[in-house]
């Protein structure tokens, strides 16, 4: 289905900055500015060492849609400001810690 501006309208990336942690226990995100970009990092944790390993990514934007573009595919970002509850679209919903 493609995505519309109504479906995911656009948000100020700076509402977002913080730590989240998912609701479905994926790992934790954290999204930060370094001079005009806007990161996010997701600190992964092994099952078996119980390493952390972080990866960043920049975010970025087209149209109005922010995302990350991990290999293979791009991930979409949402922000519901009045639940202040993040959305990717293949991680699900995170809270603000």
């Amino acid at each position: 289905m493609k995505r519309t501006k109504e479906d995911y309208p656009s948000f100020n990336l700076f509402s977002i900055v913080g730590t989240w942690e998912s609701v479905n226990l994926n790992p934790t995100v954290i999204i930060y500015r370094s001079d005009k970009d806007y990161l996010l990092s997701i600190i992964y944790v092994s099952e078996t060492t119980k390493q952390a390993s972080p990866a960043t990514y920049e975010i970025q934007k087209e149209g109005s849609l922010y995302f990350i573009a991990p290999v293979p595919k791009r991930i979409y970002i949402d922000y519901d400001p009045v639940k202040d509850i993040l959305n990717f679209s293949s991680l699900g919903d995170y809270l603000r810690n």
